[in-house]
């Protein structure tokens, strides 16, 4: 019954798979499932199968990172499976990397809790982007307000902050990880730190994700958070980081001096979104950061961005194909380069033995393998 609870999932849903019509029975004593039913069920609820062979339930705790929720703040809701395991995998990667950076000699990071939320979020905006070489217009808009990542992510690794960046668990197409639930987390370590963005979210959306991340990572505290609207969760925390995202990406004082400009347009927002190379949503928050629109002003632009936003996704519903993409394509973006990178060296180094590699980043030996070699060759 632990693993129904921990899984969210009902007997009546669980049952409908043939391989566990016989469920409600096993539950009540009834009969027992064979081998082939039992692993059935322990893939239908995300459980690994040994923990079902226990006499007792497993001492498995949820994750400790705090979750701030932009609405219904007051209200703590149980996380997901999905993003518990998420996390869990993460932290894994985490303190093994961690150990073996201390190990090799490497100095900690001095950016990581190098400020506090009472500073000026515009001086702390200045030492980030100078610490990972962006320039003030560090954000590159396209036509679906998407940012050319893999630059941007290469500039955050280069100073050891390992991004990951993808839509399901564990490379498992079956297991989509939910916007509306989190958008993204931040596990901050001052040798190790890791970002993690859903990339399930609006495109738009997630470059304001990872700006609010890297200000948590500054900051020094982890969470997961969902930032709705783009806004924070009511916590002295949150919107600290909020603030210093927002002056990372479009700085208070080069909005004021433009906005002039583009309220007079028919839609100054995509204006501002060209001017600034950032997503309309972003344009449309600093203008009420900056007071340059009403709060009502911004609800009534949302509605219809969100609109958008959801027919998007629809459309990006409608032209998915069964499956996905492999793996050994797409390992490296999903996990982290860096991480792959420490991680295939430390194999080829003896450090780690291949089958702890293979369960850190959740491949089968082919796939590492060829990842490996992948790698080796670049």
């Amino acid at each position: 019954m632990w693993a129904l609870k921990r899984s969210d999932k009902s007997v009546t849903k669980l049952s409908g798979k043939p391989a566990l019509k016989g469920l409600q029975k096993w539950l009540n004593d009834d009969g027992k499932p064979t081998l082939s039913q039992l692993e059935a069920f322990a893939d239908a609820t995300y459980t690994p199968f040994g923990y079902l062979l226990l006499s007792e339930p497993p001492n498995d705790p949820p994750s400790t990172i705090p979750h701030f929720r932009t609405m219904d703040n007051n209200k703590p809701r149980k996380r997901s499976i999905n993003l518990e395991d998420t996390i869990k995998l993460t932290e894994r990667r985490q303190e093994w990397v961690r150990e073996y950076l201390i190990e090799v000699g490497a100095e900690q990071l001095h950016f990581v809790d190098s400020c506090t939320i009472n500073d000026d979020p515009v001086e702390v905006a200045d030492d980030i982007r100078n610490t990972l070489d962006l320039p003030e217009k560090w954000v590159r808009g396209r036509t679906k307000e998407d940012v050319d990542w893999r630059t941007l992510r290469d500039k955050i690794e280069n100073q050891r902050i390992f991004l990951a960046r993808t839509s399901m668990v564990r490379h498992h197409h079956t297991r989509r990880l939910d916007p509306d639930e989190f958008r993204g987390f931040v596990l901050v370590d001052d040798y190790a730190p890791f970002i993690f963005i859903n990339s399930a979210d609006y495109p738009g959306a997630q470059i304001f994700t990872l700006a609010h991340e890297l200000a948590h990572v500054w900051v020094g505290e982890s969470a997961s958070f969902d930032l709705r609207n783009l806004g924070p969760a009511n916590n002295h925390l949150e919107r600290a980081c909020n603030k210093i995202a927002a002056e990372l990406l479009v700085p208070t004082r080069a909005v004021t001096k433009q906005w002039y400009k583009f309220k007079t347009l028919d839609d100054p927002y995509q204006a501002m979104s060209r001017h600034f190379g950032v997503s309309k949503i972003v344009a449309a928050r600093r203008a009420l950061d900056t007071d340059c629109i009403s709060q009502d002003q911004f609800d009534v632009f949302y509605e219809d961005y969100k609109r958008q936003e959801d027919d998007w996704k629809a459309e990006q519903k409608r032209k998915k194909k069964p499956g996905g993409p492999t793996p050994d394509k797409t390992g490296p973006a999903y996990i982290s380069p860096r991480f792959l990178n420490i991680l295939t060296t430390a194999v080829g180094e003896g450090r780690i033995l291949h089958r702890e590699a293979y369960s850190l980043t959740d491949l089968s030996p082919k796939t590492f393998d060829a990842i490996k070699e992948k790698m080796e060759r670049s």
